[in-house]
């Protein structure tokens, strides 16, 4: 069996993380599916962007909660990467999903939450899904946080759930059951056969992250893998992209 190889914030070993550039990039590999992470900002709208502050990936600094877009969209956020990759700005949800809309590319939406509260974000991501008119076929949406993958199994129950962790224990088990979770998204360090089994005897698709050398001993036995660098997959297996 060969995974499925999604692209992690794009292809995000040679682009600068949850940019369009890094989006495009994964589109022109071919890839089927891609996954970034999104958040809301002080005015509740959402964006793509992994950490809850920009200063890792950008020339700015400060909070995501604490800015809005309007101020969040006068930094640069592709030129701590590469300077060729300059002028590169955070990216919306609702710009995201035009994207989606346009290519037939499939997204896994990992929603991330600090101090927030769950349900009006939930109701946010609920409206722009709406909005776009994206088929939930297109659309996996996950989290580590257990609130929100419960809050996202009441407001969003035509879209597939992921369970984020970093293994398989029993909590993680009983919140898979709870939300009617499509697969489980797992750390491929911490992955184990009796994991492997629990899950399938579920019936639950095992989702692996990050994963960046073609040699990882469990590939055959997970349905995807994350990757920073799918080009390597690409190249190394040709694998199915279904």
């Amino acid at each position: 069996m060969q995974p499925r190889i999604v692209g992690h914030r794009g292809v995000a070993g040679s682009y600068p993380e949850n940019t369009m550039a890094s989006i495009m990039a994964a589109i022109d590999l071919g890839l089927e599916w891609i996954e970034v992470d999104i958040q809301p900002t002080k005015d509740q709208a959402l964006v793509v962007c992994h950490d809850y502050k920009i200063n890792r990936c950008s020339n700015g600094r400060g909070r995501i909660d604490e800015l809005t877009l309007d101020a969040l969209q006068q930094f640069d956020f592709g030129s701590w990467f590469a300077p060729s990759f300059a002028g590169e700005r955070i990216m919306t949800l609702q710009e995201l999903l035009r994207v989606v809309k346009a290519t037939g590319i499939h997204v896994n939406l990992e929603v991330k939450l600090d101090h927030d509260a769950v349900g009006p974000v939930i109701a946010s991501l609920k409206k722009e899904l709406e909005t776009s008119n994206v088929s939930p076929d297109s659309i996996l949406l996950s989290s580590f946080h257990h609130d929100v993958m419960r809050e996202m199994s009441h407001q969003l129950a035509d879209f597939r759930l992921g369970v984020l962790a970093e293994r398989a224990n029993m909590k993680v088990m009983r919140l898979i059951d709870e939300t009617s979770a499509f697969s489980c998204h797992l750390n491929a360090r911490w992955l184990t056969k009796k994991q492997i089994k629990k899950l399938r005897e579920k019936s639950v698709e095992i989702w692996c992250y990050t994963v960046n050398n073609p040699r990882f001993r469990r590939l055959s036995d997970v349905d995807a893998i994350f990757s920073d660098f799918p080009q390597r997959f690409l190249n190394h297996n040709s694998p199915t992209q279904s």
